[in-house]
């Protein structure tokens, strides 16, 4: 996969979906409003959709996240406690 700083619109979604790996977009049983990537092989980045916040938004900012999660190799993680590992914790909203 070749990702790229966000010059081109969602570069970097585009990359994770080229690259065989998928973006999800909406209810995540049990959270609603989510965007997740997922490569293939490891989840990049898990957003919750903040109150008000278009859909166009999220997605610039999973976009900004898979670059994050790429260049740092650390998830982006809005969704669970900042403890959990592998196993998933619900953060309390």
């Amino acid at each position: 996969m070749t990702f790229h700083k966000p010059t081109r619109a969602l570069a970097n979604v585009q990359a994770v979906i080229d690259g065989g790996g998928q973006i999800m977009v909406g209810t995540i049983a049990p959270i609603k409003n989510a965007a997740v990537a997922h490569d293939g092989a490891k989840t990049l980045a898990m957003l919750k959709r903040k109150p008000k916040e278009s859909i166009p938004d999220l997605m610039l900012r999973l976009d900004a996240a898979i670059m994050t999660a790429v260049s740092t190799g650390q998830r982006v993680d809005e969704i669970n406690k900042a403890t959990s590992d592998t196993h998933y914790e619900l953060r309390k909203s």
